[in-house]
């Protein structure tokens, strides 16, 4: 089995695991930690008439893990992207490094916008109800 494969494969069982308990989506890390994955970021998203949070989980084989909270408060979707988000990933990766008073001067709205639409526009996200 690929290193891809298997990292997509435990992903999921993590996200699965994780499911199955009563936590919040801030246990973003629990996902990361179970599928030896390490947190890029977990954003709130605004503006989004069905989204509430996004998080991306990147795994040794250079996949990247996402999750989505939908606006009910419900883990609803998650996916392996490879390279070719890395353009709408990174300007969220960056920011979730910045310290938090400059996080609070730097709107991420637009990338994350982006980021969001890429994924519906690849099929791994359904389209909002406009």
């Amino acid at each position: 089995m690929a290193a891809d494969e298997l990292d997509a494969l435990v992903f999921g069982m993590a996200v699965d695991s994780v499911r199955a308990l009563p936590v919040p989506f801030t246990e973003v890390a629990e996902v990361a930690n179970r599928s030896l994955g390490v947190v890029l970021f977990n954003l709130r998203i605004d503006g989004d008439m069905e989204l509430q949070r996004v998080a991306a989980i990147r795994y040794p084989s250079n996949q990247t893990g996402v999750l989505v909270l939908d606006k009910q408060g419900l883990l609803t979707s998650h996916c392996m992207v490879n390279g070719t988000f890395s353009s709408f990933i990174a300007p969220l990766e960056d920011w979730n490094t910045l310290p938090l008073a400059a996080q609070a001067r730097t709107s991420i709205a637009g990338p994350a916008s982006l980021f969001i639409g890429a994924l519906r526009n690849a099929g791994y996200l359904p389209r909002g109800r406009h």
